[in-house]
């Protein structure tokens, strides 16, 4: 596994924390714990962010776009 192969399951995984997070903090009724997701969830969206933008730069593509058509430049 290279950095690239590393960044993409990094980048993944951050934004499936991301979602998992934000759907805890909407579900949870009791005010602090509700909080605590939601500031996690958006401190995971700035590594997953981050982690996009490594990828872009190193890549050279946008990952949204990659993705979406299986690695296949439009």
């Amino acid at each position: 596994m290279d950095a690239i192969d590393c960044l993409e399951r990094a980048w993944l995984n951050s934004q499936e924390t991301v979602r998992d997070f934000e759907m805890y903090s909407k579900r949870i009724r009791e005010g602090e714990i509700s909080q605590v997701f939601k500031q996690f969830a958006e401190e995971e969206g700035m590594h997953a962010k981050k982690l996009r933008e490594l990828l872009i730069k190193y890549k050279g593509e946008p990952m949204d776009s990659a993705l979406h058509n299986n690695g296949e430049v439009e």
